[in-house]
């Protein structure tokens, strides 16, 4: 079932209580992330009993929130499958070099689309966000994701000084987030299948501090309605692994403009860290 079904649906129903309206509206805003709730969080996000959202959904034609939730996800959703579980095994490349070439085009395509299916007015809130001097920015991605938040931090840290790389290493999280406040702001990077380390941290961040910047490639995902900001990468790939080729493209424009927006102020930090370098003797000469 899509948003228009369930809209279909909302639209036969007579008598509405303001409850009704409460879940309704609620489900209307969130229905992307509905497939990965917990019914326990939409209840206390609703402020109603589970009992409350039980009745709820026999009104609209399901035995229950289970129920609901697996007509709104595609088969391979609810079974979360893995790299292996889709992968093409029938290819009919005979040669190193077409793979390349069919690699590149499959990339280029994913980076096209992006540009053009990206949401306009949440890049141009991502870019508000991450250059804003006032604010400190935390990055998290995990597995492969963790190299793209990496690489934005190692970066960044040329420009801004207040950034906080975290890993998914969840009793790691309270130490990095101690110094974190009210107005900062969380850059995550998460791709299918969604680790749950970093869906939590989302939700708290967004509860508990503000501002989320979300990277990821699945409309349907865990976290769309604790995001600012949902920027969607395309990343299909008929390999074994999809392809992160678009979040890094984002990733880098994104680190780049924040040295474009700071200016005249890069001047200190880079010659601080080109004397660390020189120091450590970091690089071969």
């Amino acid at each position: 079932m899509n948003k228009t079904e369930f809209s279909q649906r909302i639209a036969q129903l007579d008598n509405l209580t303001e409850t009704d309206i409460r879940i309704i509206d609620y489900f209307d805003k969130h229905f992307m992330s509905i497939p990965y709730s917990k019914v326990i969080d939409i209840c206390e996000e609703i402020n109603i009993a589970k009992s409350t959202l039980g009745r709820f959904m026999v009104k609209i034609g399901f035995n229950g929130f289970q129920d609901f939730k697996k007509s709104t996800l595609e088969s391979e959703q609810r079974r979360n499958i893995s790299p292996i579980e889709r992968y093409n095994k029938e290819s009919k490349i005979k040669s190193g070099m077409e793979y390349i070439d069919r690699h590149f085009k499959e990339i280029t395509g994913n980076i096209t689309g992006t540009l053009e299916n990206i949401n306009k007015k949440d890049l141009e809130k991502a870019i508000e966000l991450i250059c804003d001097p006032e604010r400190r920015i935390y990055i998290i991605g995990s597995a492969t994701a963790h190299s793209l938040a990496e690489y934005f931090y190692l970066l960044g840290r040329y420009i801004k000084k207040d950034l906080v790389l975290l890993d998914a290493n969840i009793a790691n999280l309270p130490h990095k987030l101690i110094d974190s406040r009210k107005g900062d702001v969380l850059l995550a990077i998460s791709y299918y299948r969604f680790s749950s380390v970093t869906t939590r941290l989302i939700r708290w961040f967004h509860q508990n501090r503000g501002e989320t910047v979300v990277i990821t490639d699945r409309a349907v995902n865990p976290f769309s309605h604790f995001a600012t900001a949902l920027l969607l990468m395309e990343s299909q790939h008929n390999g074994l692994f999809n392809s992160r080729s678009s979040g890094f493209v984002l990733i880098e424009a994104l680190v780049n403009y924040m040295g474009e927006v700071a200016g005249n102020d890069l001047g200190d930090n880079f010659h601080i860290m080109e004397s660390l370098f020189e120091e450590f003797n970091v690089f071969s000469k």
